[in-house]
């Protein structure tokens, strides 16, 4: 058998072995490093949507609307009549109000609930929004003495026909009026909620979202 008369060759040989072996175990620690973190926080946002392998004292504040339905198959309209396409604005996660023609009484309430909920987001009220969403617009007093006590609330209008077509085939297809469904980033309404529903269960809820989920 013929001596190897070239040590420098075997030893960059074995030198680029073990490299190629010390990048490999690099690249499985960075996705173990990875995974550890993703994983949780997917399982994390499926079990929030799906309510599978949630335990029963920790079940959602809201009702889950089954199936979530995607905003974009309804018309809103804007007080100054321009249409509003959630699809294209910032990916913020939505609170829909649908009340009636005047909002007073039982949907000014839900208004009040819904707004105290955002300010106590703090720092992260940015991520979130609420649209006041009427079968026709709001007299012109109404619209002034709302848009007072609620500085960042959006004013829309869309058919309630249309609304109660649209939810025809999921659970809340009776949808009672005034209730507030919360649409998340991708534009899916997913939960509702109405006056039987405190501030601290729309706070749960929506904390835990905002924290199971990226700030697009």
């Amino acid at each position: 058998m013929a001596e190897n008369t070239h040590p420098e060759s075997a030893a960059i040989s074995e030198g680029a072995d073990n490299h190629g072996k010390v990048s490999g175990f690099g690249r499985w620690s960075g996705f173990a490093v990875f995974a550890s973190v993703a994983l949780p926080m997917l399982a994390a946002y499926i079990v929030f949507y799906s309510g599978i392998g949630m335990p029963t004292n920790t079940v959602n504040q809201g009702e889950l609307l089954t199936p979530a339905k995607n905003v974009a198959d309804i018309e809103l309209t804007s007080s100054d009549s321009n249409p509003v396409v959630l699809s294209d604005e910032a990916p913020l996660w939505r609170y829909l109000i649908i009340g009636d023609e005047k909002c007073a009484g039982e949907c000014e309430d839900l208004l009040y609930t819904t707004r105290q909920v955002h300010i106590r987001l703090g720092d992260k009220a940015h991520r979130v929004e609420r649209l006041l969403v009427t079968g026709s617009p709001l007299t012109e007093l109404r619209h002034e003495d709302l848009a007072r006590q609620h500085p960042r609330l959006r004013f829309t209008t869309a058919d309630q026909g249309q609304i109660d077509q649209w939810l025809a085939d999921s659970d809340h297809a009776q949808l009672q009026r005034p209730s507030a469904l919360l649409v998340d980033q991708n534009g899916f309404a997913m939960m509702v909620y109405d006056n039987r529903h405190s501030g601290n269960q729309l706070l749960k809820d929506i904390k835990r979202l905002l924290k199971y989920s990226y700030e697009k």
